[in-house]
């Protein structure tokens, strides 16, 4: 398992791989293109991820987790690259302060996950998950909104 230096090499990979598989995603929907990339990209690459920001005592109390850091594993990253196209590298490097400074904070039905939401120009709505021995938090999604479906939560 590989821990990348900072957002940049990590999204410098990410870009890397997705242009390296792009010819055979093009004619697969997005989750056909999850799959592929999963079947296709070695499992320790995978499993590669970069430090994004510590989470806040509350964030890390609602997890119930051991830990206050927070990563994004490549898989994931590749994964909401495909699945949320919208998203811009600018928007990705928004969630430290997503993560320190949230609008709204919900903890999901599962217990696993937290929902945190931000209005910074765009609605945010970022999913934070713990791994089931609370040792270690990790970006599930970060997705954008629209007002409307901002205000529902």
């Amino acid at each position: 398992m590989k821990e990348f230096e900072n957002f940049g090499n990590f999204n410098s990979e990410a870009e890397i791989l997705l242009d390296k598989y792009s010819n055979k995603l093009s004619d697969k929907i997005e989750t056909e293109q999850v799959f592929f990339i999963r079947e296709n990209i070695d499992k320790e690459i995978l499993i590669s991820y970069v430090f994004i920001s510590d989470i806040t005592k509350n964030i890390q109390t609602l997890l119930n987790s051991k830990s206050k850091n927070l990563k994004f594993s490549l898989d994931n990253y590749l994964k909401n690259r495909i699945m949320h196209p919208e998203v811009t590298i600018s928007d990705y490097l928004k969630i430290p302060n997503i993560v320190n400074n949230p609008s709204k904070v919900l903890k999901s039905k599962n217990g696993y996950d937290v929902i945190l939401f931000k209005e910074d120009e765009k609605y945010y709505k970022l999913v934070i998950k713990t791994t089931a021995n609370k040792d270690e938090n990790f970006v599930k999604s970060l997705h954008l909104l629209n007002y409307d479906r901002y205000i529902k939560y």
